[in-house]
């Protein structure tokens, strides 16, 4: 493990009341849809820089449907609250840092969020550890158009807090040859090439070709979560490994036709990093679990950026739920 990171990182997300999508430096972590109450804890190693990071939870308080439109009806209301801790655990020794930036509630009779100084367990919140701190303040903002994996869109709110961790982490493989992207006919378009070629690689059984476009993404992976040394040993010591990107794979899975539908237009484009990578929600890269029929779908969630030679390339493998 000497050439991999000696540390594991997570974020700890309890809230109730609300849907969310969760990104780190404005990429993406995970969803969640169960509006009453949620607890998760997922790892954000892949998401993070040395030094200042970004976290934001795009959130929509949803009250209920429009039974004539369909659409989701959200409001601040008293029966919410958000709480989120960051975590550094390092491998060797067991070692825990964590801090817990927010703890907030809405009140209704306020008209605003409510700071709680004690974590749900009646502790002080801890806002500095060695490595790890933040200075617990919070921006809000509205924000349209949350997109789930579903592709269901609500309204609501981002939250940003900032976080500082002193580590050194590997910089993104795109980091500098990202550029920025703008939401238009062209770009969907081209959007929609970039997973037709990854989807013809995979009907093609050309496993070698899918290795060498997400090579990148899986050696940044191995060196973060695993103690494998390279993205081959990662990915041929996971399920199925590299077999599993084929037209049927080794459980059985059969590769569907790309879905989506007749018009670009309508696609759910969801941009992240500030507007540099991109992907296409729900995904469309389906394998589906026999028998025919079952819905019972695996995915290959790409995210991609396109360089400045105009070339598009796979950026994340987004395996956040």
């Amino acid at each position: 493990m000497a050439n991999n990171s000696e540390y594991l990182y997570y974020s700890h997300i309890h809230t109730q009341g609300v849907a969310w999508s969760l990104r780190v430096n404005d990429i993406f972590v995970r969803d969640n849809i169960d509006v009453s109450y949620a607890d998760y804890s997922p790892s954000i190693g892949l998401n993070l820089r040395t030094g200042r990071n970004t976290l934001s939870l795009l959130f929509s308080p949803i009250t209920g449907q429009d039974p004539d439109t369909g659409e989701y009806l959200y409001a601040l209301n008293d029966g919410m609250s958000i709480d989120i801790a960051l975590e550094r655990y390092q491998w060797a020794t067991q070692k825990q840092e964590r801090i817990h930036p927010i703890r907030i509630r809405y009140s209704e009779a306020e008209g605003k969020f409510e700071h709680l100084e004690l974590t749900a367990g009646g502790e002080v919140r801890v806002l500095e550890q060695p490595h790890l701190r933040s200075n617990g303040r919070m921006q809000l903002s509205e924000f349209d158009n949350i997109i789930f994996g579903g592709g269901q869109t609500i309204d609501g709110y981002r939250l940003d807090i900032t976080f500082t961790i002193d580590d050194p982490i590997p910089p993104f493989h795109w980091e500098r040859e990202a550029t920025a992207l703008e939401d238009t006919p062209e770009l969907r378009r081209e959007l929609r090439d970039a997973y037709r070629h990854i989807h013809g690689l995979i009907s093609r059984n050309d496993k070698e070709a899918i290795f060498r476009e997400v090579e990148p993404v899986w050696e940044r992976t191995a060196h973060m979560l695993t103690e494998e040394q390279s993205a081959r040993d990662f990915i041929e010591n996971s399920s199925q490994g590299l077999e599993r990107f084929q037209q049927t794979r080794p459980d059985g899975a059969v590769l569907q036709p790309l879905y989506w539908g007749d018009d670009p237009k309508k696609d759910q484009v969801e941009f992240l990093d500030n507007g540099r990578l991109v992907r296409i929600r729900p995904n469309p890269i389906l394998w589906e679990h026999p028998p025919a029929g079952s819905e019972r779908f695996a995915s290959f969630p790409v995210v991609f950026y396109k360089t400045r030679n105009g070339e598009w390339q796979v950026a994340d493998v987004a395996t956040g739920i």
